[in-house]
């Protein structure tokens, strides 16, 4: 009797244990992974005065400038360099040296060295088709930036190739259009025009953009000077200048020709007669600008680094930026115009010694980015491209 309480209590005993036990069983729960249904937690909105790191994949993108010495063009690979560093990636940065062959050998050494992704200042243009394709055929996503091929190519690619990512430029016409509007706004009435080689694009639109606006608005160009670089500036510009002396305004299509044009108009004595006007303000020419040598000038093209950066990084992600009809987005920045009213506060936010402060901020980088915004669209880029427009949005983004 004794040995069966015994082995009743046991039993008795091991069911408590067990029923216990079953109690306390926990349903297991799977971690939630990434999709396009289920973008990733984020405590970042657009705005926020203090972004977490951002989620997600770091990424080794190689990227391409045209060459390298030249400012404006070491601005663009800067500004890529540093939305790369800032956003948690990394980066080979190569120089194309003003040259169709090495801009294509450029791009196929990164393709052999396995990049994420490959970013173009695409100033060859044949160069791109062929590109694209190696790209595609590696499974390698490409961008253009600035300078960004051919209207043609880019809706061909945009149409057959899935690893094309998509271009953002700067509206160049619109450039030289209200550049145009400045010197007919200051009296102006007979122009000439220096700027870079003929055939390059960017200098081909703003020339036919000033050219129609100005002699719309009354004018006339009077002559145009196209160089090589900007050591044939100064003879070119003088000669030019020589030639018409009843010019009242000169248009530089970029900064590389300000101080080479400036030196002409000095060695014929007629700087009280010649208005200036450029597009592509820098640093230097900014000065300038300040000190009233140059009355108005637009920026801005710097732009477009930032936003095909933020591009690369939503297609790597997995959520590719599409436009309406469902196509990699050409997306194009507006024109900045800076004069005596603004200049301070242009040099403030596009040449800060402060590197939080940019014209695309990090905050404003990651409101374009899936991982940290999960309900941007391509509205949202072409809202923030329409916004940058003023010089005041931006600055005031970086709280100047």
């Amino acid at each position: 009797m004794k040995n069966i309480k015994k082995i009743l209590a046991m039993a008795l005993c091991l069911t408590l244990v067990l029923s216990i036990l079953g109690s306390c069983k926990k349903t297991p729960v799977e971690s939630p992974t990434p999709s396009a249904d289920t973008p990733p937690s984020t405590d970042v909105t657009p705005g926020d005065d203090k972004p977490v790191e951002p989620v997600g994949a770091s990424y080794d993108i190689g990227f391409q400038v045209w060459g390298a010495g030249v400012p404006i063009l070491d601005s663009f690979g800067d500004a890529i360099e540093w939305c790369l560093t800032t956003l948690g990636h990394t980066y080979t940065r190569a120089s194309d040296d003003f040259s169709a062959d090495k801009e294509l050998s450029n791009a196929q050494n990164f393709i052999a060295a396995g990049k994420d992704g490959i970013m173009i200042q695409l100033s060859a243009g044949p160069v791109l088709n062929q590109v694209a394709k190696e790209c595609a055929d590696k499974k390698i996503p490409l961008a253009t930036y600035i300078t960004i091929g051919d209207d043609p190519d880019i809706e061909n690619l945009a149409k057959t190739n899935e690893y094309w990512v998509g271009a953002c430029d700067s509206q160049l016409v619109l450039d030289g259009e209200l550049v145009a509007q400045y010197a007919l706004d200051a009296g102006c009435t007979k122009a000439v025009i220096i700027g870079g080689n003929i055939g390059d694009n960017s200098q081909d639109q703003r020339q036919n953009g000033f050219t129609r606006v100005f002699e719309a608005g009354g004018g006339k160009v009077l002559s145009v000077a196209r160089c090589t670089d900007n050591s044939e500036a100064p003879a070119k510009a003088e000669d030019m200048l020589a030639a018409n002396a009843d010019a009242d305004c000169l248009y530089a299509m970029v900064g590389d020709y300000v101080e080479g044009s400036m030196l002409a108009i000095e060695n014929l004595g007629r700087s009280e007669k010649i208005k200036m006007f450029m597009s592509c303000v820098d640093a230097t020419s900014a000065k300038y600008i300040q000190e009233g040598k140059i009355i108005a000038g637009n920026d801005g093209i710097s732009l477009g680094a930032y936003i095909a950066t933020t591009m690369i990084i939503n297609f790597l992600d997995g959520h590719p930026i599409k436009d309406a009809n469902g196509y990699s987005p050409r997306f194009s920045a507006k024109p900045i115009k800076v004069d005596g009213s603004n200049v301070d506060r242009y040099l403030s936010v596009f040449f800060s010694n402060d590197q939080t402060i940019k014209p695309v901020n990090k905050v404003m980088l990651e409101g374009l980015l899936w991982r940290n915004n999960p309900n941007v669209t391509y509205q949202t880029y072409l809202d923030l491209i329409d916004a940058m427009g003023e010089l005041d949005y931006i600055a005031k983004q970086n709280g100047l």
